[in-house]
């Protein structure tokens, strides 16, 4: 008879040692050009290869869905910490802070991964980069008829 696993659908909580942490802020420091212009979907192949800088260099072995999963905690730690060092002027719900959230503030305090590309601004205006001209507006098919 097989063994009933009761724990099968709890989700598995990892404790990240500090230097893989750190490793996996420094790394994404890294390729934050790369995930500025990568789409979401492509971007498993940066978060393999920050997962296999991490595994390289530490004992911990997280896969890319970890790690893209402690960088999201991060940034969500991070925002909740300034929020309550700023006494939190937008009233948005708050947190007690982690260790690593207090922990890596500092690395984090620059906010790297807000910076957004000048590709971004000019696609998102419809600026020709070439000529610094409005373009025109593509129509499907259906629109022009």
């Amino acid at each position: 008879m097989a063994a009933l696993n009761l724990n099968a659908n709890l989700p598995v909580y990892i404790q990240w040692p500090d230097d893989a942490a750190l490793t996996l802020i420094q790394r994404h420091r890294a390729y934050q050009p790369l995930f500025t212009t990568t789409r979401l979907h492509d971007q498993k192949q940066l978060w393999s290869g920050i997962a296999r800088d991490i595994r390289n260099n530490h004992t911990f072995r997280p896969t890319r869905k970890q790690c893209r999963e402690k960088w999201n905690a991060l940034k969500v730690g991070y925002e909740n910490l300034e929020r309550l060092i700023n006494r939190n002027p937008d009233d948005y719900p708050t947190r007690t802070p982690s260790l690593h959230d207090e922990r890596f503030h500092q690395e984090l305090s620059d906010e790297f991964w807000r910076v957004e590309p000048l590709v971004w601004s000019s696609q998102r205006n419809r600026v020709d980069r070439r000529t610094y001209e409005y373009r025109e507006r593509r129509r499907s098919r259906r629109s022009r008829s």
